[in-house]
């Protein structure tokens, strides 16, 4: 082919495949944009090969296309990676979004999280299910402004917190351009002569990063309109906080936080577990608390919140670096008497089910099973019941790890036998 030949000989970059073909081979046809990102993604993986001398034949025979409207989705593409995908459950789930019984689909490579989840889940739905709440529900973003004195500075700070007209003029341009976004809230906070001015919008079912991105830009031009001696260092300046444990999502939240709880009597934790629900709460008390505290965790008193989280994300198509925030968890335990109050608390689960990678290839297919792909009947309904349903597993394998810990070598000897077939 000529156009093979023309990139292994350098006169053509492996990037510009996907135009070159759309434009010599299809004329520019929209109806023809994604065949020729496939092409290109053909051409690409051969082109690879050939250069390493190694095969890529798994990876291309998984390729998922994510072109559309003129744009390739992910740049350089040759083929996808592949999960192994499996089910837990059902879980009941008591929330506002998700009521009744759903089946869980996990993305990982660990042997034992979907039977442990799956041991979670059967636990918490003899205790008629979790409960669930969220709390707050924003997408966070903090562009960092220069001003020429910290007086000013401090001025500027006080004329936004004052919901001043430089506040709303600031709101007025942030949601100029948003069809589904709304802005919540301006919120400065100043250090040395800069200030890290934190936007924060509902976003209907999108995660929505992108889009406040944009819509706190132009908050910022409306700002350096009337303060003009300002100076713009960056659109973000990390009091989002995106990708990145923080205090700062813990106390502030972003996108949905989360509340789960549920109560169990003492005699189905004895009988599920083959331990006392004293030693759930006095482990969760030592290791979730006072070890995470000895470690200097900022967000991770829990167990193996991140496990979940990873799972489903994974199988569901949110953005996976993201689970970093969205793992933030404290799990809590509380012995009564005769029952154990169990539940966690999650701060800034970051989830969609429209936009990125929730719509195509098997992301699509788990969100279906889950019933909330794409938009919900109500903006963001899907987005919050999908929230909802996250917390609630991460609930129910918290409650398995932390009574497999607690019986023993049980956490040890599960994993050997189920990944490995060693008793």
């Amino acid at each position: 082919m000529e156009l093979y030949r023309r990139l292994v000989k350098g006169d053509v970059k492996p990037h510009e495949l996907e135009m070159i073909i759309w434009e010599e081979q299809y004329q520019k046809d929209p109806d023809h944009w994604v065949k020729a990102h496939e092409e290109a993604a053909l051409l690409r993986l051969k082109y690879y090969e050939q250069h390493t001398k190694k095969s890529l034949d798994t990876i291309g025979r998984h390729f998922i296309s994510t072109a559309k409207n003129g744009t390739v989705g992910i740049e350089q593409a040759i083929g996808g990676a592949v999960i192994p995908l499996g089910v837990a459950g059902p879980l009941r789930v008591n929330g506002t979004e998700a009521r009744g019984d759903f089946f869980l689909p996990a993305a990982t490579n660990e042997a034992a999280l979907i039977a442990g989840l799956t041991r979670g889940c059967k636990t918490l739905n003899a205790a008629n299910g979790v409960e669930v709440v969220i709390t707050r529900d924003h997408m966070a973003r903090a562009p960092v402004v220069e001003a020429n004195t910290i007086e000013t500075a401090q001025k500027i700070a006080a004329e936004i917190n004052e919901h001043s007209e430089l506040y709303d003029a600031m709101r007025e341009a942030a949601e100029a351009d948003a069809t589904v976004s709304k802005l919540k809230d301006i919120v400065p906070f100043q250090m040395g002569r800069r200030l890290y001015i934190r936007f924060t919008f509902t976003t209907g079912d999108a995660m929505g990063m992108n889009s406040v991105t944009k819509y706190a830009g132009n908050g910022v031009r409306a700002l350096l309109k009337q303060h003009p001696l300002l100076k713009l260092v960056s659109l973000t300046g990390n009091m989002c906080t995106d990708k990145k444990a923080s205090h700062v999502n813990v106390l502030l939240g972003r996108g949905k936080s989360v509340e789960t709880e549920v109560v169990l009597p003492a005699r189905l934790v004895k009988k599920m577990f083959g331990v006392e629900a004293a030693d759930i709460a006095n482990l969760n008390r030592i290791k979730n608390l006072e070890g995470s505290a000895l470690s200097g965790t900022i967000s991770g008193f829990n167990a193996n919140a991140a496990n979940t989280v990873a799972a489903l994300f994974l199988a569901t198509g949110q953005d996976a670096a993201q689970i970093v925030e969205s793992s933030s968890c404290f799990t809590h335990a509380e012995l009564n008497k005769d029952t154990l109050l169990f539940g966690v608390s999650m701060p800034s689960l970051e989830v969609a089910t429209v936009g990125g990678g929730t719509g195509f290839g098997t992301a699509k297919e788990a969100l279906s099973l889950l019933g909330c792909a794409g938009p919900g009947s109500k903006p963001g309904a899907n987005a919050r019941k999908l929230a909802e349903i996250i917390a609630a597993a991460v609930t129910a394998q918290e409650l398995n790890l932390l009574a497999a810990e607690a019986h023993g070598y049980e956490l040890a000897d599960s994993h050997i036998r189920l990944a490995r077939g060693k008793n």
